[in-house]
């Protein structure tokens, strides 16, 4: 593997600042707010999903029916305590226009995520977001509102849970809801629903991407639709003993490549994570909290950049109880790396292990990894960077700083798994394993193993330095470095010229 420090290829940006949030109205919690301290570091942004109402729930019911002149009746006084609530914390927001409130559809019917049925009524859904959008501005003024990014439903391709129409049926959604969102806020940067890859039949999704270069726009009749944006949900199947991110995302650039006008706007995930452990059973954790978990992210970070998607909505990165996860530590490590300019990698092995390079204030900083898809795996990986340019030969001697992330560094989660055990813990019979919530996997007692032993397991989950102000010598103008990576795991070297 060969690292030119001269062949700048793009730069090492933030793409993990984003979580999503499913309940604005938590917010409302001191508790919940003062609870989120421990994400600013890696978050500046809440991307808040099902604000309209149409809820299984019944939160947000702001839609009151229509007076006699077909004007729609509205009340968001309990939205505006909830997004003044929201504001309170410092994060800045994002809004998702999904379902539909729901004695606005002709139908009744409560899909797994409430009701998914389009609007009976498009001349009542546009006086309605248009409504929503003056009590937000009325609020918090026009020049704030007018930076918080929105998209037009969730996984409209994802038939009946999220959108239980058809193709058509969502187009014109997008269509109507764009064109009322944009003339109140000309401005605003607005996009469709994150399409999902890999678990819908419906594989409709990308046709979006061509109706909005060159279709026809159901509202001005003109071709067309405003799309600001392009985004996705990807969730991992570990039962697959893959990645398949890489592919998918070809797939969408070439896609949008085939219209000038969206080669280069954003793409992002706007959901993610493991979704389903090796056993294919699933729970409230969406992260991985063991090695594998970072081994794996890493693998993601390097298709992140070489793809161009902008940014991953993360659903959290934090295990349970405050201590950090070893895909948490991962972000740790791009942070350092965080604005530096991106090198190019010659001779990438094959398989997912690979290597992430930037130069950044006089340093240079290398992620390497050794993700291995099946987590039975011992295959350890020998990788050889050959560090060569300018900004090599100007100086004959440099110091080396590594960080490691395997299983006997920067992780708690087995010593957790083997002291529950050992105190009789029990196991629930489709537990998910090695999530980041442990009572996915344990039945009542695991809190009282964990607080007991709290301190041994804060220890083994920091991020510990393997390597401290190694000398190292240039010869025939290069640093020729040689790393042995177990299996799921994570090294960030840091190569300072002395």
């Amino acid at each position: 593997m060969i690292v030119n420090t001269e062949n700048i290829i793009g730069e090492l940006y933030p793409f993990w600042n984003t979580k999503p949030m499913i309940n604005q109205n938590r917010f409302n919690s001191a508790t919940f707010r003062n609870s989120l301290e421990d994400i600013k570091p890696y978050t500046t942004h809440f991307n808040l999903v099902r604000m309209l109402g149409g809820r299984t729930d019944k939160f947000n019911q702001y839609y009151k029916g229509v007076d006699e002149s077909g004007k729609v009746i509205t009340d968001f006084s309990g939205m505006i305590t909830s997004m003044r609530n929201f504001m309170l914390t410092g994060f800045k927001p994002r809004l998702v226009l999904d379902n539909v409130p729901w004695d606005m559809s002709e139908e009744q019917e409560n899909n797994r995520y409430g009701n998914t049925n389009p609007p009976a009524n498009y001349n009542l859904w546009r006086q309605y977001i248009q409504a929503f959008l003056r009590a937000l501005i009325d609020e918090f003024g026009y020049d704030e509102v007018k930076t918080w990014r929105m998209r037009v439903g969730t996984e409209p391709n994802y038939f009946p849970h999220h959108w239980n129409g058809t193709k058509e049926q969502y187009l014109r959604h997008y269509d109507e809801t764009v064109h009322a969102v944009t003339s109140i806020i000309p401005e605003i940067e607005i996009g469709p629903g994150n399409i999902i890859l890999n678990q819908s039949d419906s594989n409709w999704g990308m046709d979006i991407i061509d109706h909005c270069a060159s279709g026809t726009n159901y509202v001005t009749g003109e071709v067309g639709t405003r799309m600001d944006f392009f985004c996705v949900s990807y969730y991992e199947f570990l039962k697959q003993n893959t990645v398949k991110l890489e592919g998918f995302m070809t797939e969408i650039n070439a896609r949008l490549d085939k219209h000038p006008k969206f080669a280069n706007i954003p793409l992002d995930i706007q959901e993610f994570g493991i979704l389903k452990d090796e056993n294919n059973n699933d729970g409230l954790s969406l992260n991985d909290g063991s090695e594998y978990g970072a081994s794996w992210y890493a693998t993601i970070s390097d298709i992140v950049y070489r793809q161009g998607i902008s940014e991953i909505y993360e659903w959290g990165l934090d295990v349970q109880n405050g201590l950090p996860s070893p895909r948490s530590h991962v972000v740790s490590m791009l942070r350092k790396m965080e604005n530096g300019s991106r090198l190019s990698v010659q001779g990438t092995p094959e398989g997912f292990s690979g290597l992430i390079s930037v130069r950044k204030e006089g340093k240079i900083y290398l992620l390497v990894y050794n993700h291995e898809p099946e987590r039975t795996s011992n295959a350890t990986k020998n990788l050889s960077p050959r560090i060569t340019g300018n900004m090599i030969r100007n100086s004959k001697n440099w110091t080396l700083n590594e960080w490691t992330l395997d299983q006997q560094h920067g992780e708690f989660l087995h010593e957790l798994y083997e002291d529950c055990i050992s105190a009789g813990v029990g196991i629930k019979a489709d537990g998910r394993i090695y999530g980041t919530r442990p009572d996915d996997y344990f039945e009542e007692g695991w809190e009282a193993v964990f607080t007991a032993n709290k301190d041994k397991y804060s220890e083994l989950a920091a991020m510990p330095q393997t390597r401290s102000n190694e000398s190292l010598k240039v010869e025939s103008g290069a640093l020729q470095l040689q790393l042995h990576l177990n299996a799921h795991s994570v090294k960030l070297l840091e190569l300072s010229p002395q």
